[in-house]
């Protein structure tokens, strides 16, 4: 049996649990590689690793539990945060590629069902017995020859180990714009040891979400200059990715910012004019400042978000280049500190750029529900039924379960949210869409990321539930529905703030319930359970 001493759990001082024996032998050797490099790295508890590893506690404490092998993302997680707790970074990208390469082998066991262990990953000691540089150059020689003789394709590219990653592929016929781009990029990253760039050297070129898979990247990027006839098109295309973005799943996936400009022809061929020169010029700031304010909003600095969304704003309005998407995403920021009216603003203002923009329409019913004061005595009634308008118009979302989702959630919160103001007749309205947005989490069968997030919003819809049937006299179904929700956010096995901060909520209205109904043992178990998440 393998165990682990020490206090490495999201508790000071609790000791990391034994592994069961009878879990199949792929599992444990790699949840033992993980202890091994956790203790070689002094230990941290893993809410100290959680930050350094941008992976939440609950993640990186089952990926070495042994019970289930861990994702890529949670493995590339755990073992750099280790190595950066041990102020050993420069050995994050000699390391990763072994430990991917142990990570597949395990992932091929699972999947075959075998009980064969894969090789530990070797780990480097923290006092290296030859220089860096000599100990890298061999390794990539060693495995170039692995390679060749073995007559396999390359590995993929080493992933990037930021915090915030953004890469960079190679623009087609605007080098001076992609040098531009990319000087302006690095010189802010430089400033920050969260946020990693990479490219365009040494990227091929390729589809951009596929490249963003195989770097491990937030954001790709890459830009193309075309001209026909007498105009010429500059448009840079990002494509953000769920990894950080996975609580605001609206905005994951692809965006293109796009600048028209007259062409002059001179000796026969296409050269961009000097109006389209200055103007490249103010575009390109505004799109750097656009992914800034991305990388800032993805480490939680809302503030920060909001003033680059501001900054590309104002570049991109001096260009009459579209803006939308950074309208939405300020809209977002500034609603995170709950400063809903201007939220509104900034979601009308990308709604009147591209009215059929579904995600804008979501966001000011979003805007407009959480700033009608539902909690209070006299919630916005208008606000509210303008809401519901914006809601409806964003339904069907086709192909997209998860706006879908929101949109449903949305409209049940706000119908609710009117029932509770005395209009009885929206309790069944709010049901209907909190039942709709289960069958939809259902019927999509996500996957991963976006799994737990359609997790996340079925829980919601669920304690919705739970709240109409509290406020409409029948306890037994709230405390049933409640109960239910929670062990749906449990499932999602993540530990993000967001995630417990629902939890606690969703606790402490059960036990509402629970004192309701003059239930003790219940009440007990419960107010356990508010203890444990730290409420």
């Amino acid at each position: 049996m393998h165990m682990t001493d020490g206090s490495g759990s999201a508790r000071r001082g609790r000791r990391e649990g034994l592994m069961d024996d009878s879990q199949p032998a792929h599992r444990l050797v790699f949840a033992t590689s993980l202890r091994d490099l956790r203790r070689e790295c002094g230990q941290p508890p893993y809410r100290v690793l959680s930050p350094l590893a941008h992976c939440g506690t609950g993640p990186l404490s089952e990926a070495a539990s042994g019970r289930r092998l861990p994702s890529w993302e949670t493995t590339r997680g755990y073992v750099t945060g280790c190595l950066r707790h041990a102020g050993r970074d420069a050995e994050i990208d000699l390391l990763l590629p072994r430990w991917r390469q142990a990570w597949e082998e395990a992932t091929t066991r699972e999947r075959a069902g075998t009980a064969d262990p894969p090789r530990a990953p070797a780990v480097v000691p923290a006092r290296a017995p030859w220089p860096r540089r000599t100990a890298a150059l061999l390794v990539t020689v060693v495995l170039t020859a692995m390679t060749a003789a073995a007559g396999v394709t390359p590995a993929l590219p080493a992933p990037m180990t930021g915090l915030y990653n953004i890469l960079v592929a190679p623009f087609g016929s605007a080098p001076a714009v992609q040098l531009a781009f990319v000087r302006n990029l690095r010189a802010w990253a430089a400033g920050d040891t969260a946020i990693e760039t990479r490219g365009p050297a040494g990227v091929r070129p390729g589809d951009l979400g596929r490249l963003a898979a195989d770097h491990h990247a937030d954001v790709a990027v890459t830009g193309r200059l075309h001209t026909a006839g007498d105009r010429a098109t500059l448009s840079i295309t990002l494509v953000l990715t769920d990894r950080v973005f996975s609580e605001t799943p609206e905005f994951v996936g692809r965006h293109e910012f796009r600048l028209d400009e007259p062409a002059d022809v001179v000796r026969g061929n296409i050269e961009v004019s000097r109006n389209l020169a200055d103007d490249a010029l103010s575009y390109v700031k505004a799109v750097v400042a656009f992914v800034r304010g991305l990388g800032r909003y993805a480490l939680d600095d809302y503030p920060g978000a909001e003033r680059e969304f501001r900054s590309a704003d104002r570049d991109l309005t001096r260009v009459t280049a579209p803006s939308e998407v950074v309208q939405l995403m300020l809209g977002n920021a500034v609603g995170r500190d709950s400063r809903f009216a201007e939220a509104a603003t900034a979601f009308r203002r990308a709604l009147q750029r591209r009215p059929d923009y579904v995600r804008a329409a979501v966001g000011l019913a979003e805007a407009l529900r959480a700033g009608a004061g539902c909690a209070g005595d006299d919630p916005r009634g208008d606000d509210l039924r303008e809401a519901i308008g914006h809601y409806r118009a964003a339904l069907p979302v086709a192909g997209d379960a998860l706006l879908e989702m929101k949109a449903r959630l949305g409209l049940g919160l706000t119908h609710q949210c009117l029932a509770i103001a005395g209009d009885r007749a929206h309790w069944t309205e709010a049901d209907v869409e909190f039942t709709a947005v289960q069958g939809v989490q259902q019927a999509a069968g996500l996957t991963a990321e976006a799994g737990r997030q359609a997790l996340r919003l079925a829980a919601e819809a669920r304690a919705g539930q739970a709240l109409t049937a509290h406020l409409t006299g029948e306890p037994v179904v709230a405390a049933r529905a409640y109960r239910e929700a929670i062990t749906m956010l449990d499932r999602m096995g993540v530990d993000r703030p967001t995630i417990r901060q629902r939890e606690l909520i969703f606790l402490r209205n059960l036990r509402a319930v629970y004192a309701g109904m003059g239930a003790a043992a219940e009440l007990q178990d419960v107010d356990a359970r508010i203890r444990v998440a730290g409420g």
